[in-house]
C-alpha cells in the first residue's frame, strides 16, 4: 500500500517493503472495562436502592442510570443519548456486547488510532441514539449502536483500501457485510431489539468515518528494508469533519423533540 505494478528489480537488488504501524487497543480495553464497571455498579445499586436482585433489568435502575427514555430527553436530558450508551440489561446483553466490541474495537483503533476510534465509537453511538429517540418510543440502553458504528468504520475503511490489502481486505469487507446484514434481519425478527439504534449507529459511524479514513503515503527510503508507511497530516480536515458531524446530532435532536412534541 499503495498499490501499483512494477517491473521486477534487477536479479540480486532487493526492493524496500511498506507496513502500516497498528497501535495498541487502549481504548477499547477502558471501554471494555466501563461497560463491566457500570454492570456491577447497576446490579449493587438496584439491590441497595429498590431491594432488586438485577438492577440491570429494572427500570428504575435504568432510568437512574440514564437509559434511553424519550420522556426525560424530551424535558432536556440529552445526556441519556450518551450515558445509554453503557448500560445493558442483562448479562447477556452485556456478553454479546463485549464480544463484539473486543472483536471490532482492536481493528479500528489499530488502524485508525486512540483519538479517532474514540471519536468513531461516541459518536457513533450517539447517531445511535438519537435514531432510537427519533424513531422508537420504547425505553432502550445498550453499546450496540456504537458497536454497530465500528462495524460501518471497517466497512468503509476496508472498501476504500480493499485491493491494497489483497484477498484478505476483500475477505474482511465481504464477512462484515454479511455480518452486518445478518445482525440487522436478526434485530428485524426479534422483539425487544433496538434496531433503530443499530441503523443509527451504522449510518452515523459509516458517515464519521468517512471523513476520518487515513490517507497513506510511502516514505523518502534510500536502500532496501522495510519502513513504515507514513500518514498524511489532514488534522484540520479531521475537526472540521467532526464539528459537521455533531451539527448534524444536534439538528437531528431538534428535530426529533420536534416531532414528539408535535405528537403530544
Amino acid at each position: 500500500m499503495p498499490g501499483g505494478v512494477g517491473l521486477p528489480p534487477p536479479f540480486g537488488i532487493a526492493r524496500p517493503t511498506f507496513y502500516l504501524r497498528i497501535v495498541p487497543p487502549h481504548v477499547t480495553r477502558f471501554l471494555l472495562a466501563a461497560n463491566v464497571v457500570v454492570f456491577v455498579a447497576m446490579i449493587v445499586y438496584g439491590y441497595f436502592a429498590y431491594g432488586t436482585v438485577d438492577g440491570t433489568q429494572d427500570i428504575r435502575v435504568l432510568a437512574d442510570f440514564g437509559a434511553k427514555i424519550n420522556e426525560f430527553i424530551m424535558a432536556g436530558q440529552v445526556w441519556r443519548l450518551f450515558t445509554a450508551m453503557f448500560l445493558h440489561i442483562g448479562v447477556l446483553h452485556l456478553l454479546f456486547n463485549l464480544y463484539a466490541l473486543n472483536a471490532l474495537g482492536p481493528l479500528v483503533e489499530g488502524y485508525f488510532g486512540h483519538l479517532r476510534f474514540a471519536i468513531i465509537y461516541i459518536l457513533g453511538g450517539l447517531f445511535g441514539s438519537l435514531a432510537s429517540y427519533a424513531f422508537s418510543p420504547v425505553p432502550s440502553a445498550g453499546a450496540s449502536g456504537a458497536i454497530f458504528g465500528l462495524a460501518g468504520a471497517v466497512t468503509i475503511y476496508f472498501l476504500r483500501y480493499r485491493e491494497n490489502f489483497g484477498a484478505r481486505g476483500r475477505a474482511i469487507l465481504q464477512n462484515m457485510l454479511v455480518v452486518i446484514g445478518i445482525n440487522l434481519v436478526f434485530g428485524m425478527a426479534m422483539a425487544g431489539i433496538d434496531n433503530w439504534g443499530h441503523v443509527g449507529g451504522l449510518v452515523g459511524g459509516a458517515l464519521v468515518t468517512w471523513g476520518l479514513l487515513p490517507r497513506y503515503r510511502a516514505p523518502m527510503v534510500t536502500g532496501p528494508g522495510r519502513y513504515p508507511l507514513e500518514e498524511e497530516n489532514r488534522s484540520g480536515f479531521y475537526t472540521l469533519w467532526v464539528v459537521f458531524c455533531v451539527g448534524l446530532l444536534v439538528a437531528g435532536l431538534q428535530a426529533a423533540t420536534s416531532r414528539w412534541l408535535g405528537m403530544f
